[in-house]
């Protein structure tokens, strides 16, 4: 009698937990985050993730689709503005992913993370050529800063040719990134200068 007791205690706690009552399922992290890292394995997705570090904050967000493997080779080059380039001798010797890592390091630094940062492209063309892929777009970059800092222009405004290869693990990683200035607002080359 005693056992049967114990055996009817234990099914009523056991049914009092809910142990065996399906939790609510729990929303794709997309949702939760719309700037989240997605793998790169198109080119859309390189710029999505190199739009999405603003937002987000988040610079490894461009970091991460830049070229930096001993493995394959394929190391990450900026060519400026030829304009910005030859106003500022020097400042871009040699341009790779080293020099990239501190320049938006020190971007990312001088920004609002509660403001509107805003990286859009438009008008790209994809074009597939042998074994890498080049994308030609228009950007359009819109920063906030943060109250301290030195106040540099908002807007930028450029076009960029980007030269993709796929790495070891097929993703897409940027290994030439060409800039060219568009109209009279400053370009990515200029922010390049300015941010030192």
């Amino acid at each position: 009698m005693l056992r049967i007791i114990s055996i009817l205690a234990v099914l009523f706690i056991l049914g009092a937990c809910e142990l065996f009552t399906p939790r609510d399922s729990e929303p794709p992290i997309d949702v939760l985050d719309p700037y989240a890292w997605v793998p790169p394995t198109s080119p859309e997705i390189v710029l999505q993730n190199l739009a999405n570090a603003f937002p987000a904050h988040k610079l490894n967000y461009h970091l991460d689709v830049l070229g930096n493997s001993d493995e394959t080779g394929v190391t990450f080059t900026f060519f400026p503005d030829q304009g910005v380039a030859s106003s500022q001798p020097g400042v871009f010797d040699n341009w790779g992913y080293v020099e990239e890592e501190n320049f938006i390091t020190k971007l990312f630094e001088t920004l609002n993370e509660d403001g509107l940062q805003r990286l859009e492209w438009e008008r790209t063309d994809f074009l597939p050529i042998e074994d890498h892929f080049e994308i030609i777009t228009d950007y359009h970059l819109t920063l906030a800063y943060g109250e301290s800092e030195t106040i540099l222009p908002r807007q930028f405004k450029g076009q960029a040719t980007l030269t993709l290869v796929q790495n070891v693990d097929l993703l897409y990683e940027i290994s030439i990134w060409q800039d060219l200035k568009a109209d009279s607002l400053p370009c990515w080359s200029d922010l390049k200068t300015l941010v030192q």
